[in-house]
């Protein structure tokens, strides 16, 4: 057996400041957005084709929002995705306050509608 241990950290903050990343706090509201839309395409048992008209986009494009491809997709465009898909997007600034890191910075809240299944199958009908 290999006296090997292998090296890791666990992170509770922001992983993308962890990796050293530039522009790590858009990287995490980026990769919480895109989180939200995946929740919201897989809840709504909807096919790929059909996420696709009602994003009006393709559905390759579909494919790499369900694959989680970060980079392809700006903060701009997922908050699109997300109003399409019958979300409010909450966003609120508050002054710095170093309690801790998690409370420094803006917070953002995508508040989903009620029944957005309904809703998503609802204006997929209309298109």
């Amino acid at each position: 057996m290999s006296d090997k241990k292998e090296k890791f950290q666990i992170t509770e903050d922001n992983i993308f400041a962890d990796l050293g990343l530039k522009n790590s706090e858009e990287l995490l509201v980026r990769s919480e957005l895109l989180s939200e839309v995946n929740r919201l395409i897989k809840n709504s048992e909807l096919s790929q084709k059909e996420i696709a008209k009602i994003l009006n986009i393709s559905q390759p494009k579909v494919s790499m929002l369900t694959s989680g491809k970060l980079s392809v997709f700006s903060t701009d465009t997922l908050m699109h995705y997300l109003r399409l898909l019958g979300c409010n997007i909450e966003i609120s600034l508050k002054p710095q306050r170093r309690i801790s890191k998690a409370t420094s910075r803006g917070r953002m809240v995508v508040r989903r509608n009620s029944s957005v299944r309904r809703r998503i199958k609802k204006r997929l009908q209309k298109l």
